[in-house]
């Protein structure tokens, strides 16, 4: 048989398209938030496949998981109580008591009102941050006088001119508005099912269900404001306005959102639409070392707060970002030679998957 007969055969026994495109057509899914019938490819409807497939593995199995985490905590505590017997000197340290936190009289603000701007991964990125965010301020020694969750208001993402990407695997919720229940976006589902509603229990935490950002000036369903407009500061990088000090009776606001640097200049563009005050940290090189930061001077919420509860422990800008921000953001002078680092952006997803967990046995342990 000739090589001309073989390929002749081949094109008739393969339809046009495959040997044109060689891709599989789009297939019809339906949208797992909106519930629509959605169009998309054949990989795309598999990876959401697949998650979902994960999730109810997940669910189905997350007694287990639990039972075996309590062994290994009581586990743990046999092993304290044994190294207690043979240490006295440990015992004496840990009935040391702690001296009473010392609360800075200021409120630290996390707008969560950019749902429709996130993946569901992106959404459960930012859960653990808030659980991390907690746990730094419970164990502080000078916490904030209380920290503020809010929802969706009057102004989304969307509203302010921005999309999320369109097609593939990620899905992104509605706009909501200032109606909207705090609960009911992806990260308040989070915290209410998967960390089983433990932030209603956290101290100094205030979850803002109605309203949005506005409502801490506002007021909201018969609750009174809890400061003036003029005392709200967004944090931002995109200003030249930078603090030189925190103040009492301020509340910094952070912009609740994880989008992987995909909205340039979001967090400015809102606090201009409601009328507020923007301010940067003093992110400069005379506060660290002559370092500069080789990436955007944008952070995720528990670096910045980091950054600030640093600062209300210590007075001290330097210390409190090298406390707060990543090594490498920078580029590092080693001996007359200058070493550059990492700059991607990175969301610390490694030491957040046990942040809320973290939260939840604060909770536990100090009541």
């Amino acid at each position: 048989m000739s090589h001309q007969e073989t390929d002749e055969q081949v094109s008739e026994s393969t339809p046009d398209n495959v040997m044109a495109h060689h891709t599989a057509p789009p297939v019809e899914v339906v949208d797992p938030v909106t519930g629509k019938t959605v169009v998309m490819t054949k990989s795309a409807a598999k990876k959401i496949a697949r998650r979902t497939k994960r999730e109810q593995k997940k669910e189905a199995t997350k007694h287990e998981r639990r039972a075996r985490e309590r062994a290994r905590r009581k586990e743990r505590r046999k092993e304290v109580q044994a190294a207690k017997k043979t240490n006295p000197e440990l015992v004496a340290v840990q009935q040391k008591p702690r001296p009473a936190p010392v609360v800075f009289n200021a409120r630290v603000v996390v707008d969560l009102g950019f749902d429709d701007l996130m993946t569901e991964d992106e959404a459960t990125s930012l859960a653990s941050q808030l659980g991390y965010l907690y746990g730094v301020n419970r164990t502080s020694s000078h916490p904030f006088q209380e920290i503020v969750f809010t929802g969706a208001g009057r102004i989304s993402g969307q509203t302010l001119g921005y999309s999320p990407p369109q097609g593939g695997a990620n899905t992104f919720a509605r706009a909501s508005s200032g109606e909207a229940s705090l609960y009911e976006n992806r990260v308040g589902k989070h915290m209410e099912t998967k960390s089983v509603g433990m932030w209603h229990r956290w101290k100094r935490v205030r979850l803002q269900e109605y309203g949005g950002l506005e409502s801490i000036w506002q007021g909201m369903g018969g609750e009174p404001p809890i400061c003036e407009q003029k005392d709200v500061v967004y944090l931002t990088a995109d200003t030249d306005n930078t603090i030189d000090t925190l103040e009492p009776g301020k509340v910094y606001v952070i912009g609740g959102i994880v989008d992987r640097n995909r909205y340039k200049h979001l967090c400015a563009k809102k606090a201009e639409a409601l009328g507020l005050s923007v301010a940067r940290l003093p992110i400069d090189p005379s506060y660290l070392d002559g370092q500069k930061m080789q990436a955007r001077k944008v952070l995720t919420v528990n670096q910045v707060f980091s950054i600030l509860i640093g600062w209300t422990e210590t007075r001290d800008w330097t210390a409190a970002l090298k406390r707060g921000l990543p090594t490498r953001k920078f580029d590092t002078v080693i001996g007359n030679e200058l070493e550059k680092d990492e700059v991607e952006c990175s969301n610390q997803d490694d030491n957040e998957s046990a942040s809320i967990e973290c939260g939840a046995s604060l909770q536990r342990k100090h009541g």
